[in-house]
């Protein structure tokens, strides 16, 4: 009998110690209570193996101690938890950072400050690469405040973006009409489209002159009077297209302002043209 509780003693302090030192200890936070199953199976083996209660005491303390030293002390270590970026993105060259070392954007216009070459750019304006509003027209008079868009490279305008008085916007050649008559052909329609886009943008801020233009074949009085009645007919087009007709005002001036040579055929033909003048 003292055989069999003698071999229960050492299979339970064998348990004990296995499960206190196997691979799922991590999981026992409580090692008092380990210790003190240690303890009272520690003692039992001793009393069974010595049947003394000194031999009882003894071997509790060493159970107690041996379980201490074999479960585990201490909580496991939590997972690394990875820091949120402080950037929302990585800072270009040559941005201003703030104190978290973050690139700032003041006129929140999408371009950070140290890139932007034109800071405090009004909200909603579109921007290009550095910041700056667009000038779709590039006369120097951004597009947000550009009243008269689309107008021709190298015109001079005022800062609102109009051309000036006198400054001529478009020179149309090709402007053909019906031998001897003021009827426009269907190829001078399609080149005059060009003024009609034109036209339609700055129509609500300026008046233009629309100058008939004839070589010096006849006498002047002829082509004064024939280039009058074809500017006429180039202002019906344009009003027919959609432009206001008390923004235009046909002038006919015959021969008498060339751009070219009217001994030859090309010059002729360059000097039957139509301009388009600021009033």
């Amino acid at each position: 009998m003292k055989i069999s509780m003698k071999l229960t003693a050492v299979a339970l302090a064998a348990g004990l110690l296995a499960g206190c030192a196997g691979p799922n200890k991590q999981a026992d936070d409580n090692y008092l209570l380990c210790a003190i199953a240690g303890g009272l199976v520690g003692g039992g083996l001793a009393a069974a193996a010595a049947d003394t209660s000194g031999a009882a005491v003894g071997g509790a303390v060493v159970g107690a101690a041996l379980s201490l030293l074999l479960c585990p002390t201490e909580e496991a270590e939590a997972a690394p938890v990875e820091a949120a970026p402080v950037c929302a993105e990585v800072p270009p060259a040559g941005a201003l950072l703030d104190a978290q070392g973050c690139a700032f954007d003041s006129d929140s216009d999408g371009v950070v400050d140290g890139v932007d070459m034109c800071a405090n750019t009004p909200a909603g304006v579109t921007v290009d690469r550095v910041g700056c509003p667009l000038d779709t027209d590039k006369d120097g008079v951004a597009d947000f405040e550009d009243m008269c868009p689309g107008t021709p490279l190298g015109t001079i305008v005022d800062k609102t973006g109009c051309p000036l008085a006198g400054e001529k916007i478009l020179s149309l050649t090709g402007v053909n009409f019906a031998f001897d008559k003021a009827v426009l052909t269907a190829e001078a329609q399609d080149v005059l489209e060009e003024a009609v886009t034109l036209l339609k943008n700055t129509d609500s801020m300026i008046e233009v002159r629309v100058e008939g233009h004839t070589d010096s074949i006849g006498s002047d009085a002829y082509n004064k009077t024939l280039s009058q009645k074809r500017a006429e007919a180039v202002v019906a087009y344009l009003v027919s297209r959609g432009v206001k007709s008390n923004s235009l005002m046909a002038v006919g001036m015959g021969e008498a302002s060339p751009v070219a040579n009217n001994n030859t055929d090309a010059g002729r033909a360059a000097n039957r043209r139509v301009d388009f003048v600021v009033q």
